[in-house]
């Protein structure tokens, strides 16, 4: 799949800002899938048990939602950092500077250059994996 993503991102022109950031992104996804870091709802469930107004009866109390909801806006929105979720990744706060000031590029491709472009992707993804 990221051959793919990158191989979009070659496409519209994307920037190196942005396709590291996706980099970033993709090395968050590859640690949860191997069960270095906990997903969502883990997460979710052991705020909610370590909560105080929670009392082990499987009812969430209005307090420990509302609690809840606040953590994850902002763990989103960059104002908290959950090492047990995110690891060492960094979610940036989010402010609207700058949010419309790269326009990307797009257009069709034909079939031979899709395939190259995963082609050139999966051969980079095979590097990388074995640290070439």
């Amino acid at each position: 799949m990221l051959p793919m993503v990158f191989a979009y991102l070659d496409q519209i022109g994307c920037d190196r800002v942005t396709r590291d950031k996706v980099r970033e992104y993709a090395k968050l996804l590859e640690r949860r899938a191997a069960g270095q870091l906990q997903t969502a709802a883990t997460w979710q469930r052991e705020f909610v048990r370590r909560h105080p107004a929670y009392r082990n009866d499987s009812v969430v109390p209005q307090e420990v939602a509302h609690d809840l909801m606040v953590a994850c806006s902002d763990i989103g929105e960059g104002r908290r950092h959950e090492p047990s979720l995110l690891g060492q990744f960094v979610v940036e706060e989010l402010t609207t500077g700058g949010a419309y000031e790269v326009p990307l590029e797009s257009g069709p491709i034909d079939l031979e250059q899709r395939d190259a472009l995963i082609q050139k992707y999966a051969l980079r993804s095979i590097e990388t994996r074995e640290g070439g």
